[in-house]
């Protein structure tokens, strides 16, 4: 008699947590909860020139004004002499092949995602985001109002960014809620 208690509590465990794992995963929109930035206090990331995005780690509000300033040399292919050095305001060079064609290619960027849902895709079994992004220039400072709210991110204005070396150094501040 107390095998099969002990066995029916150990099923009932395992259904209900699996029961909530379900619910959880079908919860349209569900994301981590990143905490928001304090008022005046500054931040700073270190922006890897060989990775695309680079979560702050942090959530923020449409129409909150942040403050950056970035320093550091980048290389945007290792052993090309003509894609060094590279400052957060990128090189003077414009192409179609970068996220913000109308900025320098390797300016230190930035955009806020927000997660509207996640599916999973039927034949691959694979997670699908849907997800509004807005991507804005940073470059070596200046002030950016945060265009919707969501997760920030920093990146470089350059979509291969595999052979690219050196950081960046960030700093941003919250400079009205």
């Amino acid at each position: 008699m107390n095998e099969n208690r002990i066995c029916a509590l150990i099923l009932m465990i395992v259904f209900v947590c699996g029961a909530v794992f379900l619910c959880v995963r079908m919860v349209p929109g569900q994301d981590i909860k990143r905490p928001m930035l304090e008022k005046n206090k500054v931040y700073r990331i270190e922006m890897p020139a060989n990775r695309h995005w680079v979560s702050t780690g942090y959530d923020v509000e449409k129409g909150q004004s942040l403050y950056f300033r970035a320093e550091g040399i980048i290389s945007l292919q290792k052993g090309n002499p003509k894609a060094f050095p590279c400052s957060p305001n990128g090189l003077d060079l414009k192409t179609m092949q970068q996220p913000i064609t109308d900025e320098n290619l390797g300016a230190l960027i930035g955009r806020v995602v927000l997660l509207i849902s996640v599916e999973e895709d039927e034949e691959t079994g694979e997670e699908i985001r849907n997800e509004i992004i807005k991507e804005f220039y940073i470059g070596e400072s200046g002030e950016v109002v945060m265009p919707i709210q969501g997760e920030l991110q920093l990146g470089i204005n350059e979509l291969v960014v595999e052979d690219n070396e050196g950081d960046f150094r960030v700093f941003m501040r919250l400079i009205e809620d």
